[in-house]
């Protein structure tokens, strides 16, 4: 059997060129993994996606709960608490790493792999482990765009190719968005014209739910994502000032942006009950006898 390397595989082009790139270049068989932290993909179409472009195996995880309970939500009383972004201040990369390290020791693989351009998973991955080599394809091999796009075409890749300066970088947390030029991305975050009070219970420091309802950790921030985007709240505009730079960056985070403020105003990682009032795309904690007159005013 051929040596193994182990693929964080997300669905581009960038990765899926890398699976026959790898084959080709060090004679291995690739096995992909592709983590569901929350950005809303199919996992059995990538999983497809991988086995099509030529790997051995594709491991597809739902690991949303996981990211959601041991990166999340520790960082609602972190250094994170205060970020105006927090969506962006968490980053996903030392827990893609961990994954890739556990499914590496499972396949028994030499080596793992990803596609990134950047240093900063390498970082993250010879954390945990010295003993296995990091490929990155991307910083490897000497194809421009117009070459990968050419390279996948020559082996019937089944990725969708994309031209222009649009990134996404999404996660339960929310999204990261950044590009050039006159795109306009669609909105997430919308008002309604009735305003919401929500509940959230903590337990021990941790949200255990929402409006009276246990949850598990990632449902019970796609449910307050949900309802914070529908008034108005998560939307922030890091767009570059400079009127000769047209890069725009806006940030799509409404469920990290109320847990955040309602782990300031539980006072600390014990067992609470906060309520917030969300309407017109602001949000204002209440107090115990403020939520009670807010309830009969509502009913």
């Amino acid at each position: 059997m051929s040596d193994r390397v182990v693929l964080a595989y997300d669905g581009g082009l960038t990765t899926s060129a890398a699976i026959p790139w790898l084959t080709e270049t060090y004679g291995v068989e690739v096995v992909t993994i592709t983590l569901d932290i929350g950005q809303g993909r199919d996992l059995g179409e990538l999983r497809a996606r991988a086995l099509a472009c030529g790997a051995v195996r594709a491991h597809a995880l739902d690991a949303r709960d996981e990211f959601a309970r041991d990166v999340l939500l520790p960082s609602l009383y972190g250094h994170h608490t205060d970020s105006p972004h927090p969506a962006i201040a968490v980053s996903p990369r030392p827990f893609i790493a961990k994954k890739l390290v556990e499914v590496a020791a499972i396949e028994s693989a030499r080596s793992v792999a990803h596609g990134s351009s950047d240093s900063a998973l390498d970082g993250e991955i010879r954390a945990l482990t010295s003993s296995l080599p990091v490929l990155a394809p991307a910083r490897t091999w000497s194809m421009d765009l117009d070459g990968v796009i050419a390279y996948a075409k020559q082996h019937r890749l089944p990725v969708r190719i994309l031209r222009g300066a649009y990134r996404v970088d999404q996660h339960l947390w929310g999204r990261v968005l950044t590009w050039e030029g006159e795109y306009e991305p669609p909105l997430v975050t919308r008002q309604l014209a009735e305003a919401a009070l929500v509940d959230i219970h903590f337990e021990q420091g941790t949200p255990t739910a929402l409006n009276g309802v246990p949850m598990a950790p990632a449902e019970l921030i796609e449910c307050l994502s949900l309802i914070a985007a529908q008034h108005g709240i998560g939307r922030l505009d890091f767009s570059a000032r400079d009127r000769a730079d047209a890069r725009r960056t806006l940030v799509d985070a409404p469920a990290a942006i109320v847990l955040h403020a309602a782990a300031r105003a539980s006072g600390g990682p014990g067992t609470t009950d906060v309520c917030l009032r969300l309407d017109e795309g602001r949000f204002t904690v209440l107090a115990p006898d403020d939520r009670q007159a807010a309830l009969v005013n509502y009913a």
